[in-house]
């Protein structure tokens, strides 16, 4: 199985309390439920009622891509494979519909005027400056036109920078756009940085760089409106965090292979973090009934739980005793999670050596 495509498989095992895999349907059926209460929440805030006045909704498509798109007519369809990765995060959901929506005020000329006065509007309130206000709103989509692919990255960004500002006056911190777009990078990929002019979207990893320059104006709006993040409507603000190294080493002494997990993490606090390890050979995970090993389907996995974790940089270990790969030297992959509660924040596949045993 392709190592990405395991990864989304992976992630119901490993953050489902029960340990058992949800029933996709059903999960399908709460993804397009969330969808649409982010929607509601969106076009109905003063921002959301400069939008094109249409009859907005919600729809699943049966197909596996991980996609969203809006028709321009008020039909707003996600995929299966979007509910996949989405899962029942309220404030991502919302990021992905307010970048749909942001296509309609470039789909429809007129609502960008109101737009952008109701924008202008509720920032000033909000303690902001004009200044940065007229920097917020952008150029626009830029030149080129729809069939020109630059012209498309164009737009993809001015969707996203519009989402974003109806995002943060419906109630979902800025933060779940970030969380959105790391979510679509580890899920779909990034091709490589040249390869972008051949790209009709831009690369994920650029696209949160974008959301990343505009986020502190969005989150001004956000905290005049909700004081108290726990109060809105998404809730606080989402655990955001990466896997930055993954050093491997021998303990001849204990027979073991050591991973050294190096990470990035913040808004973790009073979240339950961890960070884990499957083994993978050819054929999949590695299975073995060792005791505290083994996930429910009874593949070799490893926890290492990292308390009171909240902001910042931090390193654990993870121990794997070469005793439970037995045989000749084998080569073998290690898929590392980084985990937040239910949140999947990253996902590491590191090349690993056992060496035979004695």
């Amino acid at each position: 199985m392709h190592a990405r495509a395991h990864a989304l498989v992976w992630i119901f095992v490993l953050t489902s309390c029960a340990g058992a895999v949800p029933r996709m349907y059903a999960a399908e059926e709460e993804a397009v439920s969330l969808a649409n209460e982010a929607l509601q929440k969106l076009v109905s805030t003063p921002l959301g009622q400069t939008l094109p006045n249409l009859p907005w909704k919600v729809d699943l498509v049966e197909s596996w891509r991980v996609n969203a798109s809006s028709n321009g007519r008020g039909q707003i369809t996600i995929t299966r494979g979007l509910a996949f990765v989405l899962r029942n995060h309220l404030g991502v959901w919302a990021a992905a519909i307010a970048h749909e929506l942001g296509h309609s005020v470039m789909l429809y000329p007129a609502s960008r005027p109101p737009f952008e006065a109701e924008f202008r509007r509720a920032y000033l309130a909000a303690g902001g400056s004009l200044t940065h206000a007229e920097s917020a709103l952008g150029s626009g989509a830029g030149s080129g036109g729809l069939f020109n692919r630059g012209g498309q990255r164009r737009i993809e960004y001015e969707a996203d920078r519009l989402g974003l500002l109806l995002m943060a006056e419906a109630g979902y911190h800025p933060e779940y756009a970030v969380a959105l777009d790391r979510r679509m990078r580890w899920a779909t990929g990034d091709q490589a940085e040249f390869s972008e002019f051949l790209l009709s979207h831009p690369l994920w990893s650029n696209r949160e760089e974008r959301t990343v320059q505009i986020e502190g104006t969005a989150l001004a709006i956000f905290n005049h409106r909700w004081p108290d993040p726990a109060q809105s409507p998404g809730g606080a603000p989402p655990p955001i965090g990466g896997i930055e190294s993954v050093a491997v080493s021998r303990d001849a002494q204990a027979q073991a292979l050591v991973l050294r997990v190096g990470l990035e993490i913040r808004n973790a606090r009073n979240r339950q973090v961890r960070v884990a390890a499957v083994l993978l050979d050819r054929n999949g995970p590695v299975r073995r009934p060792v005791a505290g090993m083994q996930a429910p389907d009874g593949s070799l996995t490893l926890n290492a739980m990292l308390p009171e974790l909240d902001h910042g940089r931090a390193e654990t270990a993870l121990r794997i005793p070469v005793a439970v790969v037995a045989g000749k030297p084998r080569k073998l992959t290690a898929e590392v999670f980084l985990v937040a509660d239910d949140w999947t924040l990253s996902i590491w596949l590191q090349p690993l050596e056992f060496p035979a045993q004695n």
